[in-house]
């Protein structure tokens, strides 16, 4: 990396700030200059935490000003379109935008155009590719220690748009990022009983079954068809067992078992096994995926290549939740490419077709 510092700014001061916030002041060629939020007691807040002065409550202001060349996007999904519009706007180099890319397709291929239009790197924050436990599994299967893959068993507590997108990026990364070929799934609407008033965006779930500013699941399942072969089951939210990015990858000749972000006590992060052998532990790596994201950035910026969480795998991310959705609407098998850009779920709650009480 060379010696030249970064400008960075963030855009929406919440929760998931913070390690965005941390990430670019961890890095000694980055500077954290600025951040705007319509809130001025987040802003504030933000402010005083990080020691960030030039504080903004327009997005658009900020950018003009301060001229950031790095931009995290931190808003609750269904205002990441516009501000990375705005960004790309503006002349920054990369955007690195929280998950999931948008509310729908039709957003997210906004952001893909203006993004490729202007030059801009723009990544989504799927930021668990980076964690030791993710990565290395990966590694283990390119080398083929379970021999070729046959299926992947994914759990996670919490809807597919703010939990299970997580849950399908590991998958697909897990699979080498095959394309899905379709999507069988199911979802379950039902009342949640007592809402926890601290969870992230909860608070009007059951009189609205929105999750930050946009409808959501209680649950649900769904089975992907890779074009490798390989079948991905998966179990999200209220319809999950126990655990939050749990995985199981079995192979032809073993099977890798990651424990996810809530392990038993006693569970390893992760193990294989081998059909000749026991179970292994290998030794992991002590990894900020924030920090390595933003470093990622960074060296494709100075160096070219791909980066691991550019926008167009996580828009294949966010199409199968979305087939998701359209398989529940149809009842069927879909197909993908997926036909639609809206959201199947919001068109059959604004159809009335999911009554929301």
């Amino acid at each position: 990396m060379s010696d030249r510092t970064y400008r960075a700014a963030i855009i929406g001061t919440g929760g998931i700030s913070r390690p965005h916030a941390r990430a670019y002041q961890a890095i000694p060629n980055v500077e954290l200059v600025a951040a705007a939020d319509i809130s001025p007691t987040a802003l504030e807040g933000f402010g005083k935490e990080f020691g960030v002065q030039r504080l903004y409550a327009s997005a658009t202001e900020m950018l003009a000003k301060e001229k950031p060349e790095v931009v995290s996007v931190c808003t609750w999904p269904p205002h990441h379109v516009e501000p990375t519009l705005q960004a790309c706007a503006a002349g920054v180099r990369a955007v690195l935008c929280e998950k999931p890319m948008a509310v729908d397709l039709a957003g997210a291929d906004r952001m893909l155009h203006a993004a490729r239009e202007a030059g801009v790197l723009l990544c989504i924050n799927h930021q668990r590719r980076f964690a030791s436990r993710y990565a290395t599994a990966h590694a283990l299967i390119d080398a083929g220690t379970i021999g070729a893959i046959t299926q992947i068993t994914g759990i996670c507590a919490g809807d597919a748009l703010t939990d299970g997108t997580h849950l399908i990026d590991l998958v697909r990364f897990l699979n080498s990022d095959r394309p899905i070929k379709s999507v069988f799934g199911s979802i379950e609407m039902s009342f949640r009983g007592e809402v926890n008033q601290r969870t992230p965006g909860m608070r009007e779930f059951n009189d609205q079954r929105t999750r930050y500013g946009h409808h959501v699941e209680t649950g649900s399942l769904a089975l992907l068809q890779f074009t490798n072969g390989v079948r991905a089951h998966l179990e999200m939210g209220s319809l999950s067992r126990g655990g939050y990015q749990r995985i199981f990858v079995d192979g032809t000749e073993g099977r890798i078992e990651i424990s996810g972000d809530r392990p038993l006590e006693g569970e390893a992060e992760l193990r294989f096994r081998r059909q000749t052998g026991g179970w292994e532990i290998p030794a992991l790596a002590e990894v900020d995926p924030f920090r390595r994201n933003v470093e990622s950035i960074l060296d494709v910026l100075e160096n070219g290549g791909t980066h691991l969480l550019a926008a167009d795998s996580a828009r294949a991310t966010l199409e199968a939740i979305m087939a998701i959705y359209e398989s529940a609407r149809v009842r069927k098998i879909v197909a993908l490419p997926l036909d639609r850009r809206d959201s199947p779920l919001e068109a059959m709650i604004s159809s009335g077709e999911i009554p929301l009480n």
